[in-house]
C-alpha cells in the first residue's frame, strides 16, 4: 500500500494527496492540481501525514 500525506495549498486552500516516500520532508516544490500553484511544503499551513 502506498503511503500518502495530505497538504493544503497556501494559495487556494484546497487539500490534495501527495506520495509520502518520494516527496515528504524534501525541498521539492509541490504542484496544486486545483490552481496550478507551485510551493514548498513549509509554505503550507496544514500537512496531515497520518495516511
Amino acid at each position: 500500500m502506498v503511503r500518502l500525506f495530505v497538504i493544503r495549498c497556501p494559495k487556494c486552500t484546497k487539500s490534495f494527496e501527495v506520495h509520502y516516500q518520494d516527496l515528504r520532508h524534501t525541498d521539492i516544490k509541490l504542484h496544486c492540481p486545483y490552481c496550478d500553484h507551485w510551493f514548498l511544503q513549509t509554505e503550507s499551513e496544514e500537512i496531515d501525514d497520518r495516511w
